[in-house]
C-alpha cells in the first residue's frame, strides 16, 4: 500500500510538471492509453483474459464510470491548482467510503464514526477555505475526483473476487484515457511534446500503472482495516514532492485540515477494525 501511494504521489509530480505546457486533454490520453497498452502487453504474456462476461455485470461498469470521471475531475484539478492543496483534499476519500457504505450499501455508522466523518468534513472546509480570498474554485474538482474515487472503492466491495487484478488495472487505464475526449472542448487538442516532456509522460504512465495496480493488490490481498490507514501516506509523499521538486509552500490551512482529515480517517478505521474483531468474538461464542 505504502509502495502504491508512493508511486501515485511521483505520478502526480510529473503531471504538474507536465501541466506548465501540455493540456489535460493529452495527459489523459498519454497516461491511460499509454497504461492500457501495456497492460495488454503484459496480458497477453501472461495469459491473461481481459474480455469476460462477467465485466458486463454492473459493478464492473459503474466501477469504469467513476474511474473515468475521476480521473478527468482528478488531472483536471491536478492541471489548475497546487499539487499539495489536491493532496490534502484527497485524503478525504475514505471518510467519503464509510459514508457512501452507509448509504448505498446498508453498513451500520455509529455516532462515533458519524463524529469522526463531521471532524473530517470540517478540515476539509478548512483546506478549501470557501469564502475567503485564497479560495481557489478549481478546488471543486478535486473534491468531485474524491467523490468518484469514493464510489469507485464502495463498488468494488461488492465486486466479483474473481476478476483478475490486470484486468481490473486495465479498464481502469482505458477509463482514464477515455476522460481524455470529454476534457477536450476544455482544454484544447493534444500539442507536440519535446523529448524532455515524452519521456516523462511515459515514465508517469509506467509509474501510475504500477501504483494502481500495487493498490488494487494490496486491497485485495491483506486485511482492509490493517493496511487502508497506511493509504495516508500519500499525503507525506506528495507534500514533500510539492515542496521539493514544485516548490509549492506548505500553508497552514492546508496542514491543519490535512492534520484534522487524516486523524479522523486512521480513526474511523480502528473503529471499523475494533466492530470487526467485536462481530468475530460474538459469532465464535454463538
Amino acid at each position: 500500500m505504502m509502495m502504491s501511494m508512493a508511486c501515485f504521489a511521483v505520478e502526480d509530480t510529473f503531471i504538474k510538471l507536465l501541466s506548465a505546457r501540455l493540456p489535460a486533454t493529452q495527459i489523459l490520453f498519454s497516461i491511460g492509453f499509454g497504461g492500457a497498452l501495456i497492460t495488454l502487453v503484459l496480458a497477453i504474456v501472461l495469459n491473461v483474459n481481459l474480455a469476460d462476461k462477467i465485466l458486463l455485470n454492473k459493478h464492473v461498469i459503474s466501477r469504469t464510470i467513476a474511474d473515468l470521471f475521476g480521473a478527468l475531475s482528478f488531472t483536471s484539478a491536478m492541471v489548475l491548482i497546487p499539487m499539495s492543496l489536491l493532496a490534502s483534499i484527497l485524503q478525504a476519500t475514505p471518510l467519503f467510503v464509510t459514508l457512501g457504505a452507509a448509504i448505498l450499501l446498508g453498513e451500520k455508522v455509529g455516532w462515533r464514526r458519524w463524529s469522526a466523518i463531521f471532524i473530517g468534513f470540517l478540515g476539509v472546509i478548512i483546506i478549501l477555505q470557501p469564502g475567503y480570498g485564497s479560495f481557489q474554485l478549481a478546488s471543486l474538482l478535486g473534491l468531485a475526483a474524491v467523490l468518484c474515487l469514493a464510489l469507485r472503492d464502495v463498488v468494488t466491495r461488492d465486486m466479483a473476487t474473481e476478476i483478475p487484478t490486470l484486468t481490473v488495472t486495465f479498464y481502469a487505464c482505458i477509463a482514464m484515457g477515455s476522460a481524455g475526449f470529454i476534457a477536450y472542448p476544455f482544454f484544447g487538442p493534444p500539442i507536440m511534446p519535446t523529448t524532455y516532456e515524452a519521456i516523462i509522460l511515459i515514465c508517469a504512465a509506467i509509474i501510475g500503472l504500477t501504483g494502481y495496480f500495487l493498490l488494487v493488490l494490496a486491497t485485495r490481498k491483506g486485511d482492509v482495516s490493517v493496511i487502508a490507514p497506511f493509504r495516508y501516506s500519500r499525503l507525506l509523499f506528495s507534500l514533500g514532492l510539492a515542496s521539493l521538486i514544485l516548490g509549492e509552500k506548505l500553508t497552514l490551512p492546508i496542514l491543519l485540515g490535512g492534520l484534522l482529515v487524516v486523524s479522523s480517517g486512521i480513526y474511523t478505521f480502528g473503529r471499523e477494525r475494533r466492530l470487526v474483531k467485536i462481530q468475530k468474538s460474538v459469532n465464535q461464542k454463538i
